[in-house]
This record gives C-alpha cells, structure tokens and sequence, in this order.
C-alpha cells in the first residue's frame, strides 16, 4: 500500500505527464497555432517563409521536434504512477532536469527579448521543476528505504 506522500508524488507526476503532452500536441500540430494564441504577429506570407527561409524553416521544424519529445516524456510519465520508486530516475529526468534547464533560457530569453510565449512556457517548466522537486524532497526518505 502506498504512503500519502507516495500519492502525492503521483499527483504531481499525473499533472506534470498531461501538461508535456498538452503542450507537446498543441506545439506539434501548429507552432504557429500557439504564437497566434499568444497575440505573436503572424506575417500573411508564413508558409512560404517557413519554407523558402533557410534559418526560420530549422526552427519551425526543431520547434515541432522539441514538442515530439515534450509530447514522449508526458507519455513516459505514466510509468512512474505504476511503480514510482523503480522510475525515480526518469522523474528526475523529466520532472527536474529538464525543466529546470528549459525554464532558465525560456525565462532569461523570453524576458531579455521581450517574448510573452517564451516566459509562459518558462514559468510553466519552472513550476513542474519546483513542485516535482519537493514531491521527490518529500519522498526521499521513504525512497531510501525502499517504501513506496
């Protein structure tokens, strides 16, 4: 039987998992969709800018890549609902370490060049990083001993 901290852990987890793969949806049909939602002035020739231009066609499709792999680590997160003491790892991987790096150069960049959606998506990481990490802080110690 899990502990009330160990549901807590899965919470977050749950949580996390479906805001990755919102995100990763929402960023993988349309990147553009979401600057539009964000009020990001969309130049009418788009498409063809995103074709033709050599330095903004990578970035759309890196965008798109970047939210296959939000879209998969979302996915990933129902393992450790299943078994959270043999997945840790991969909480610690895609609750902690990757959000805090995403969310320090969302952050910085977002507001260093003025960028609604880049801050958005910044605070949205830094807030699973934070409750991620205290869910794991919180489940140390049953984790060492082998409890949850």
């Amino acid at each position: 039987m899990r502990s009330k901290l160990t549901n807590i852990l899965q919470v977050v987890i749950l949580v996390s998992g479906v805001l990755y793969i919102a995100v990763g949806i929402l960023f993988y049909l349309s990147p553009l969709l979401v600057g539009t939602l964000f009020g990001l002035p969309l130049a009418e020739d788009w498409f063809n800018q995103i074709k033709y231009d050599a330095f903004v066609a990578p970035l759309y499709f890196v965008t798109r890549g970047f939210a296959a792999m939000v879209f998969s680590a979302g996915a990933a997160m129902v393992l450790p609902l299943f078994d959270p003491l043999r997945y840790r790892g991969l909480v610690y991987f895609t609750g902690v370490l990757f959000p805090v790096m995403a969310s320090w150069v969302l952050i910085r960049n977002g507001i260093s060049f003025q960028h609604t959606l880049a801050v958005a998506l910044g605070i949205m990481f830094l807030a699973v990083f934070l409750v991620t990490a205290a869910a794991l802080a919180i489940t140390r110690k049953a984790a060492r001993s082998g409890e949850e």
